[in-house]
């Protein structure tokens, strides 16, 4: 960055939370860097955000799971880039960013919106049944600890609104994870859903408690 327009002024901090942004600063560029942890890591940005409302935060990612693209786009990013990116292009890219721009990958986007296109399609399909899901258990499915506690709500019939509530989240973040377990399970809708959690975690569960 040396030979760039941007002055680093803090560096390698290991905890993001640790940054101390200008509240009064025009405009700031906070980079983090989230091969380890992405999702935890696009979760703090609301916090960054809170400290100086014109900060213009940028994931650096491995790669692109589009449940972390749509949670980082919520979350308030101003972009999402490749870690592989190359410096000429990561330096472009920050410039518009600074400009007001934001930078999400096209691919993963358009990828996202068609897994919920269909998602949508088949929810809302006149005379669709409730064909039942191929088992998997929750590990085959990739189900993350917050969507199977998402999951055991659904089995109560709980709204979303309900479920964040409980679970402390916000509405958009059960929205969010919602989709992904739709997706996952490829399931068609929230009963079915529900249907699958009912016995499949119920089953996890008891096998934990031996």
């Amino acid at each position: 960055m040396s030979e760039t327009c941007f002055l680093i002024q803090e560096d390698a901090v290991p905890h993001a939370p640790s940054l101390s942004l200008d509240p009064d600063a025009e405009v700031v560029l906070v980079v983090l860097e989230t091969s380890r942890r992405p999702h935890d890591m696009a979760r703090l940005i609301p916090e960054l955000k809170a400290q100086c409302e014109a900060a213009r935060i940028v994931l650096l990612a491995d790669s692109f799971d589009p449940d972390f693209l749509v949670l980082a786009y919520q979350a308030g990013a101003a972009g999402v880039l490749h870690t592989a990116t190359a410096p000429q292009i990561l330096v472009k890219s920050l410039e518009l960013i600074m400009l007001g721009e934001s930078m999400f990958p096209t691919a993963a986007i358009l990828s996202a919106i068609n897994d919920l296109a269909d998602a949508l399609r088949h929810e809302h399909q006149p005379g669709m049944t409730e064909a039942p899901i191929k088992t998997h258990s929750p590990e085959e499915r990739n189900l993350s600890g917050r969507e199977e506690a998402i999951l055991r709500l659904l089995t109560e019939g709980a709204p979303n609104k309900v479920i964040a509530r409980k679970l402390g989240v916000a509405e958009a973040t059960v929205k969010i994870h919602v989709k992904a377990i739709l997706r996952k399970l490829r399931a068609q809708n929230r009963t079915q859903a529900a249907m699958w959690a009912t016995t499949h975690l119920n089953s996890v569960s008891d096998g934990r408690r031996d």
